[in-house]
């Protein structure tokens, strides 16, 4: 064995927690000799660089600690690890129980005001803007990172020409309008917003501050976690959300920014295991909401032709994003 590969198994022993017993049955595992791996490890107590991974790895214990105590406690709680639907939740009340708690939630009846619930169609959105060019994530069938490599799939298309594909109403992951496309959607799809009101959750200082999303059933947005807290409203159709918390990340298999390995993985409902994290599920459908706190990992299907629309213009500071990079973050 290369002293590389030593020094590569002393690593991952040192980010691990082992001690020094640990390290040298982990070195002789691998083949190296008893007398070796004594050398080795005695060597690592002058070592700056070891002393550190000991450290960050000490560290990181203490917060696996601490997520495996916010699990105990979430599954503790009345009515054990749930999704709450709320019915048109005061201010209030949101902030405090949920959006300040990190907490998620179905809503009901909050949107039940907006002309867009027996306004929105295919024909509508062809009357009212069939002739403007604007811009979706196409061929996404073909990439299996299609989320991850977002600008590959950015292409422009007259919104009529999208309407009559999506009237044909088979199910495909090909083609969806979604809130990445924003800001080069917001003047040519400007008078949709002529058919929403605001929501009394929301900022009511930002006006027309929100992303639109629209594609045939089959889209799916694979396991991620978003930078912000978000409200998706849905507005013709119906979507599967399946949430997983924060505190199973260890479980997420997250190799890389806010994406999780799972994929598209429909994993099950239900309380996980030792490798599977614990997943909500549930529907919303046409005037109904989900939030979703910053950090909670969801996965997003379209079980039939849908509408929604996103907000982020809560009435707390949302701008988490801005210092994940300053994190280290993946």
């Amino acid at each position: 064995m290369s002293q590389s590969d030593k020094r590569t198994l002393i690593a991952e022993g040192l980010a691990a927690g082992d001690d020094d017993a640990g390290l040298h049955a982990r070195l002789v595992a691998a083949g190296v000799s008893a007398a070796a791996a004594k050398y080795e490890v005695d060597r690592l107590a002058k070592d700056p660089m070891a002393a550190t991974l000991r450290r960050q790895a000490a560290r990181m214990a203490k917060q696996s600690w601490l997520l495996a105590n916010q699990e105990r406690l979430a599954r503790e709680a009345d009515g054990g690890f749930a999704l709450d639907t709320l019915d048109a939740p005061g201010r209030d009340s949101f902030y405090r129980h949920y959006y300040e708690a990190n907490r998620p939630a179905k809503l009901t009846g909050i949107a039940d005001h907006w002309p867009a619930l027996t306004r929105w169609s295919l024909d509508h959105f062809a009357r009212v803007a069939g002739d403007a060019i604007v811009e979706a994530q196409v061929e996404r069938e073909r990439d299996p990172d299609y989320e991850v490599a977002k600008d590959d799939h950015r292409r422009s298309v007259r919104f009529g020409e999208l309407i009559d594909w999506l009237r044909v109403d088979a199910a495909s992951n090909d083609v969806y309008l979604t809130a990445y496309n924003s800001s080069a959607n917001a003047a040519p799809l400007a008078p949709l917003w002529d058919d929403l009101a605001p929501i009394a959750l929301l900022d009511g200082t930002r006006v027309r501050d929100g992303f639109f999303w629209l594609g045939p059933r089959g889209t799916l947005t694979p396991w991620h976690h978003d930078l912000t807290n978000n409200l998706l409203v849905q507005v013709i159709g119906r979507k599967r959300v399946r949430m997983a918390p924060p505190w199973a990340f260890a479980r997420m298999r997250n190799s890389r920014h806010c994406f999780s390995d799972w994929g598209n993985e429909a994993l099950a409902a239900g309380h996980g295991d030792s490798a599977v994290p614990p997943v909500l599920e549930t529907v919303i459908g046409p005037g109904e909401a989900i939030f979703l706190p910053v950090g909670w990992w969801h996965q997003i299907e379209a079980l039939d032709l849908s509408a929604s629309m996103s907000f982020t213009s809560f009435c707390r500071p949302n701008a988490h994003v801005e210092d994940y990079a300053s994190w280290g973050a993946l």
